[in-house]
């Protein structure tokens, strides 16, 4: 069972999570692996900062501390398809490939339970099956190479999510399109608008100003309107937004 978590908990957690995020766009996943700790020791239930930290250690070539990793994940969501199928990639990445055969089987397992469970309830609507396909090909051109269609499928499946109010969705569908293009503008504006949406103001107002210094940098008049006409709904909430709210001449 989850514990609860109080208010400067929850926001401390979400807090660590987004730095690690941000850490991990950045190519800096020692600092990364340094906040999912701190949001692991925060909520230690959760499995969340386990599977990014096996994530990092698995990008980064340290297949025996993704394993552990992933196990810590595992320990608190024994059913977790993403960390048992992270799981038998770090143990193929070191050697042991008899095991990965056994969790990548596990892995199998378990998405077809989940495919069998989907098929017995209401069919997905229409837009969500096409936010999913826009996140296959995301995937699909990333691992051939494409990073600009990959981060351009990312950016669809993220304003898919966004429609459908899903904020986590389309933050995760954001990162997945910067670790693809980190300098993709659109998807940097997207999820300056994500921030501002959630409430995470102080994150929002952060990225909106470091927007606005690439957009000023690339002249940029169009993207620079869109950015005030976003400021301007969002000035009530963070006076910071008020001179980007402005309309350039």
């Amino acid at each position: 069972m989850l514990v609860s978590m109080n208010e400067s908990v929850s926001t401390r957690y979400k807090d660590a999570l987004q730095r690690g995020h941000v850490a991990v766009v950045k190519g800096r996943p020692r600092e990364a692996i340094g906040h999912y700790e701190e949001a692991g020791t925060l909520v230690p239930d959760r499995p969340l900062p386990y599977l990014r930290m096996g994530e990092v250690y698995l990008q980064t070539e340290q297949p025996k501390e993704a394993v552990r990793a992933f196990d810590q994940a595992l320990e608190r969501a024994p059913s977790d398809i993403a960390a048992t199928r992270g799981k038998a990639a770090a143990l193929a990445a070191a050697g042991r490939e008899a095991e990965a055969r056994q969790v990548g089987a596990r892995a199998a397992e378990l998405e077809a339970m989940e495919r069998a469970g989907q098929s017995g309830r209401r069919k997905p609507d229409s837009r969500m099956l096409e936010i999913e396909r826009h996140v296959a090909n995301g995937g699909a051109a990333r691992r051939a190479g494409d990073l600009g269609i990959a981060a351009a499928a990312y950016l669809a499946a993220a304003n898919g999510f966004a429609a459908a109010n899903d904020y986590d969705g389309a933050i995760d569908a954001c990162f997945s399109g910067l670790e693809a293009q980190p300098g993709n503008i659109d998807i940097h504006f997207v999820m300056t608008m994500l921030y501002l949406r959630r409430g995470w103001t102080e994150l929002g107002v952060q990225r909106a100003l470091l927007l606005e210094h690439r957009l000023d940098i690339d002249d940029d008049l169009v993207r620079r309107n869109a950015l005030g006409a976003l400021a301007r709904d969002f000035r009530t909430h963070a006076p910071e937004l008020e001179r980007l709210a402005t309309p350039s001449p």
